[in-house]
């Protein structure tokens, strides 16, 4: 397991002793601004790094098909449940491993990626990438969480208590351009869990695009959805040429 992937998997633990794991109306929002995109048609959607499955269930809501990938189990059975609580499993189907090396024969309408953009280098986004211009149907649509670099630079230092047992920090790598998220709990400050993701601005992710079919259309100035840190971040959506 990686240094993300152990950030990920006590991630999920922390978050289990903050709240419980349930559809928001933000995530029908967000089911929203893909049916827009696809006419409100329905919609075989993949989503990588689906955690515990908010945004697949609100999908699956809607009466979409939705297909996730995620590495960490104890969120894959996080949304199992949620799934079931909303009477919508039949609706879901899940791929445990991870998204850069994952074999996938479907084709989908729109691949979703949010809030977890810029795992390890340029060159493994780019294969990422390259996984979902094969994995998008030529009419299809992207829907990405991109972090621009200004913003996440002002955050470095930035101190949050999340709850009375979980505190959390954000920093900034200038060297790698990268956010930095560290988790903790208020007991045990020593051991520290943190993830790196690489932020970008539009002109060096469109240089990731090349030899892709992939094109940036739409830019979005919007408001994390995430509802622990509700920041402003930069979406990047695109079409297949």
């Amino acid at each position: 397991m990686n240094k993300n992937e152990q950030f990920y998997d006590k991630q999920y633990e922390y978050m289990a002793q903050i709240f419980d794991a349930k559809v928001e109306a933000y995530h029908h929002d967000k089911v929203e601004l893909v049916e827009k995109n696809g006419l409100m048609k329905e919609l075989n959607i993949l989503e990588l790094g689906s955690g515990n499955g908010e945004f697949a269930v609100a999908a699956s809501m809607h009466e979409h098909y939705v297909s996730t990938v995620e590495i960490i189990p104890h969120a894959i059975s996080k949304m199992f449940e949620l799934a079931k609580e909303n009477d919508v499993t039949r609706r879901i189907k899940v791929h445990q491993g991870s998204f850069y090396t994952i074999l996938l024969a479907e084709k989908f309408d729109a691949i979703c990626y949010w809030d977890g953009f810029g795992v390890g280098s340029d060159a493994d986004q780019q294969l990422l990438l390259h996984n979902i211009d094969n994995w998008l149907k030529p009419d299809g649509t992207v829907f990405i969480d991109v972090y621009a670099p200004v913003y996440w630079a002002k955050t470095a230092g930035q101190f949050m208590e999340l709850s009375q047992i979980v505190c959390r920090q954000y920093d900034f790598d200038i060297d790698t351009n990268s956010m930095l998220d560290t988790w903790w709990l208020t007991e045990n400050p020593d051991e520290k869990k943190q993830q790196s993701l690489r932020c970008y601005e539009v002109a060096d992710f469109e240089k990731m695009l090349i030899d892709t079919s992939l094109a940036i259309e739409e830019i979005f100035q919007v408001e994390e959805w995430t509802m622990i840190t509700g920041f402003t971040i930069s979406k990047c959506q695109w079409k297949k040429q």
